[in-house]
């Protein structure tokens, strides 16, 4: 097949799967924001930093979907699914497009804080749709982020919201158990609170390979680092670092995840940006412009924890 027949495919099932969506929102709601859908992923393995063991055990899960009779070939069934746990920014949603692109399956980004916050406890319908969608258009990852918000409590008193997420992810799991082995979909969740996740999600036989999603150690950062400059610098189409001196840079990096370290680096982009339109000279991105950016962000995040506990209310 040549390139322009594969990429005519690939449109045509874009729009196709479009379409169900859109017929899928008329019944439901707006889905904008809320479930979005890649047909191929870019986002590749190597292009994730550190995390090597909690790669190494999503390339295993590939095979899921690209080879279910090995698994046949050993008398069990393929998995179903994997939760991905660990603190925010470490990941887990661009490790679950890669193990999508490394299988060449179609990506579904099911956003469930948003999807709670807009339908509530009507959720549960229009998750069983969406994975009847994903089962009729397959090899599927079926990304469930932020699983703990099928815990509804950020919608309801406790009460309520117990009984109200028992109904939900019970509807969830009777479609999950109906999945077919070989059906080549699998079912990942992510979450930041491991506490929030009902115990029934994770029974065998549905979410039950738990993948920790840590924060990156000091060479960990240090590849992640290596990684954004490299696509920064590739986006730009020209140098835009001096040497970083890691000495300097990674003893006060410490507890900061990828989404932090991208962050950062994002923000020297910026400054330099800003300078470069007022007529500023600016030179390369340096280990101490970096070291700027770390302080001022930390600075930041400080007053947001405060705004978080209400200390500034």
């Amino acid at each position: 097949m040549s390139r322009l027949e594969a990429d005519d495919l690939r449109w045509a099932l874009q729009r196709r799967i479009e379409d169900v969506f859109v017929k899928l929102g008329e019944k439901f709601g707006d889905l904008t924001g809320r479930v979005e859908t890649e047909i191929r992923p870019s986002v590749s393995f190597d292009d994730v930093g550190g995390l090597q063991q909690a790669k190494a055990q999503l390339r295993g899960f590939a095979l899921a979907l690209s080879d279910p009779d090995a698994y046949r070939a050993w008398g069990i069934a393929p998995p179903r699914g994997v939760l991905l746990y660990g603190p925010p920014g470490t990941g887990k949603s661009k490790l679950a497009r890669a193990l999508a692109a490394s299988s060449s399956a179609i990506f579904y980004h099911v956003k469930l804080l948003n999807l709670t916050s807009k339908f509530g406890v009507n959720t549960g319908e229009l998750l069983q749709e969406i994975l009847r969608i994903a089962m009729t258009e397959k090899p599927a990852v079926l990304f469930l982020d932020e699983a703990e918000a099928l815990s509804l409590e950020h919608l309801l008193p406790p009460p309520q919201a117990r009984e109200a997420s028992a109904r939900l992810v019970a509807s969830l799991c009777e479609k999950l158990d109906a999945v077919s082995p070989g059906a080549r979909v699998l079912v990942v969740g992510s979450t930041s609170r491991t506490d929030a996740v009902d115990a029934e999600l994770v029974a065998p036989g549905r979410l039950d390979h738990l993948v920790e999603v840590a924060l990156p150690d000091a060479e960990a950062q240090r590849e992640i680092l290596t990684l954004i400059q490299a696509r920064t610098e590739r986006d730009a189409g020209r140098s835009l670092f001096d040497a970083i001196d890691y000495r300097k840079m990674l003893p006060v990096m410490g507890g900061m995840s990828g989404a932090d370290i991208s962050e950062i680096i994002r923000r020297a982009l910026e400054a330099k940006v800003h300078r470069a339109a007022q007529g500023e000279p600016t030179g390369p991105v340096s280990t101490d412009d970096l070291l700027e950016s770390i302080d001022a962000y930390k600075r930041v995040r400080g007053v947001v924890e405060k705004i978080r506990y209400g200390q500034y209310l």
